[in-house]
């Protein structure tokens, strides 16, 4: 058998990769908590947005390098501190994953108690790969390795983000917290229905029940006719209302479903629905809030996409975005002083007997359902087993090729895995957390808050991708399979089991405030030959608007000709100042020109077009809906990191772009508008 170009590359990076880059967190002692006469609240929301030039982490080898972005990237955070001086601080970042290098350096430079922190990933398939803090997993993009730099940066805007959150909290106006509970339906199907149909009916029955009971539908409305695939989801919505004097400051939004509405052909970083719902939900100039979204047992659960394209990121995100607003209207009592309660704990994976040696197996390397990788259609699916101990066939032992063994002796080593699984429990008034660092199925989610609820006789609402990253955690049936989520589930049939035994045995701990913390040390892997940014991939593009189809569709899902766009230079030291580039629309009308459109929104894409010829070289497209008025004059106004502004001549809509880039208007004080 030949074997696809793309395996010789990592073969040979694998290769080349030498000395261990070592992520080093020294003990830290934490000060005791001090009381207060009010539970405080803050809320803050940071630019994580990194230059492009670096894989997009998600989709593994079925994803793209990134040449600019569509919608930005954020941490965002919720500090939370009780009258006793318990502190919780939950952190949503829009990245694919979170590693537990991360967590432990943002809680040791901001002098947190590690059971304090959960800090989560919305998973995005679109956001930076390269920072994880376990080797195995800095294989998840096109190209592999660890980034000191992108690591740096985002630990860096996560503190950032605690901090603001913090000193927000500390203005000492009274808090209080609402939980509400509802649903958000007709967003979800299940993308792995053959190993969810292998748990048994006394546990796939009543999932299939209570989403057909909440009016999960048939993409048809044939009600008539059960459609397990779009009914096998929890629908299940938690929505936490943060005020303050009364006034909303901040939304936590519990939901699972994987943030894959849009291509792994996408080439641009973007924070998918849950990016474009939570932006929604944050646009009321009124009344200004953070708002954060936490993914829950999304492991088998997809979006209902048609196209996977910008329509349905817009269209489902708009969709969650509406639910959380239907279910702010329940009618739900203020807990004004909710008292936090916290308990962690990382367990070394080595000694746990049920645990298998991690690995990944066969079905991994081709790719979940939407989204599947080169090497599927090579034999890498789902069903490959092997006969004696774990059902689990290795990855790279497929075909019986010699330089795969020598693959999956490099990458697939278990000093490559995460060494631990950390687990958290926490409490916030009525809202009780399990934090797990995984991506579990709907049925083992369920047997998780089971597990959970019948020893504390209360509600639970599971966190996934928190604090660490091991993969994906399947049922003992589901693995079974071994389908992408089977062969992604790293230690094996019983890592659910194991899972849900650990959290009960965190759950169950005293949960005292951890006041001394111990030094840790992570493996991120060898050097590579090369470093991301925009010089490595960074040439001009024939059309700057090449491959962003999915982004800027035509009627035909081609890319739109008629999109008006704006080219302009930047120093290569404004790389990472993506928070003090902006890109504006003005439109003119009797008094002016006014603003009708940025880059905050879904309508402009930013794009680098050049990084190899000294400065960047930039295009703004905007591909603004049919609403926007055809017969009114446009033109691009564009803030540039340490340079001020510089705006486009004057555009209509609708026509042919006949001349790229668009003629400037020179010298920037000559622009119409200058502070939108």
């Amino acid at each position: 058998m030949k074997l696809p170009s793309l395996l010789a590359l990592p073969l040979l990076l694998a290769l080349a990769g030498c000395g261990a880059i070592k992520i080093r967190v020294p003990a830290y002692n934490v000060a005791p908590p001090a009381s207060s006469d009010r539970f405080l609240a803050g809320v803050a929301k940071v630019d994580i947005t990194p230059p492009p030039g670096y894989p997009m982490g998600g989709h593994s080898i079925g994803g793209r390098m990134a040449r600019g972005y569509w919608t930005r990237l954020y941490a965002r955070a919720f500090y939370f501190q009780d009258t006793n001086g318990r502190r919780l601080v939950l952190v949503s970042c829009d990245l694919f994953a979170i590693p537990a290098g991360l967590h432990a350096q943002v809680a040791q430079e901001m002098q947190l108690p590690p059971e304090s922190l959960i800090v989560s990933a919305t998973h995005t398939h679109h956001g930076p790969a390269g920072f994880m803090s376990s080797a195995v997993f800095n294989f998840g993009g096109p190209l592999p390795g660890y980034d000191g730099v992108l690591a740096g940066r985002l630990k860096d805007a996560i503190k950032e983000a605690i901090g603001q959150a913090r000193a927000d909290a500390a203005k000492g106006r009274a808090a209080s917290v609402v939980l509400r509970s509802g649903t958000a339906l007709n967003l979800q199907r299940n993308r792995a229905i053959d190993a969810f149909f292998l748990d048994p009916p006394a546990e796939t029955r009543p999932v299939l029940d209570r989403a057909q009971a909440a009016g999960m539908t048939c993409p048809d409305a044939a009600d008539e006719n059960p459609c397990p695939r779009y009914q096998a989801a929890d629908p299940a919505l938690h929505v936490l209302e943060v005020l303050r004097d009364g006034r909303r400051i901040g939304l936590l939004v519990f939901f699972a479903i994987h943030n894959t509405a849009m291509s792994h052909d996408c080439t641009l970083y973007q924070a998918d629905l849950s990016g474009y719902a939570m932006h929604l939900l944050e646009q009321d100039p009124a009344a200004p809030v953070v708002a954060g979204f936490f993914n829950g047992a999304e492991g088998d659960i997809s979006p209902r996409w048609v196209m996977q394209d910008r329509h349905d990121v817009e269209w489902l995100g708009g969709r969650l975005a509406g639910a959380v607003n239907t279910v702010l209207r329940h009618a739900a009592e203020p807990q004004n002083s909710p008292a936090i309660s916290a308990a962690a704990n990382k367990f070394l994976a080595s000694s746990i007997k049920e645990l298998t040696p991690p690995g990944s197996g066969v079905g991994e390397l081709g790719g979940a359902e939407d989204g599947r990788t080169m090497l599927y259609a090579y034999g890498w699916h789902g069903g490959f087993r092997e006969n004696a101990g774990d059902v689990k066939m290795p990855a790279f032992d497929l075909h019986h090729v010699a330089p795969l063994r020598i693959l999956q002796r490099i990458i697939g080593s278990p000093e490559n895995y995460p060494r631990e699984i950390p687990i958290a429990v926490a409490s916030l008034g009525t809202l009780s957390l399990a934090a797990v660092p995984t991506e579990m199925t709907t049925v083992e989610g369920v047997r998780l808050r089971q597990a959970l609820e019948n020893g504390a006789r209360r509600p639970y609402v599971v966190i996934g991708l928190a604090n660490e990253y091991i993969g994906y955690t399947t049922t003992p049936e589901e693995y079974f399979a071994q389908n992408y989520e089977g062969a992604s589930t790293m230690y094996g049939r019983n890592q659910g089991d194991v899972i849900r035994k650990l959290a009960a045995q965190v759950a169950a701990a005293p949960g005292h405030p951890s006041l001394s913390v111990k030094k840790a040390e992570y493996d991120a892997g060898g050097a590579f030959p090369y470093r991301f940014g925009p010089e490595l991939f960074g040439e001009r593009y024939n059309l700057s608007y090449e491959d962003l189809g999915p982004m800027m569709p035509d009627a035909q899902h081609r890319p739109d000709d008629s999109a008006p766009r704006f080219e302009w230079r930047e120093s290569r030291d404004a790389d990472w100042d993506t928070r003090h580039r902006s890109v504006n629309v003005l439109v003119q009308d009797a008094g002016g020109w006014i603003l009708a459109d940025d880059d905050e929104g879904g309508d402009i894409l930013t794009v680098l077009v050049d990084a190899r010829s000294g400065e960047r070289t930039w295009t703004a497209i905007w591909a603004p809906p049919k609403s926007f008025d055809r017969s009114r004059s446009y033109l691009f106004l564009v803030e540039i990191p340490g340079k001020g502004h510089v705006c486009s001549q004057p555009f209509p809509l609708g026509r042919p772009v006949s001349k790229v880039p668009m003629d400037p208007v020179a010298p920037a004080p000559a622009c119409p508008w200058r502070n939108p």
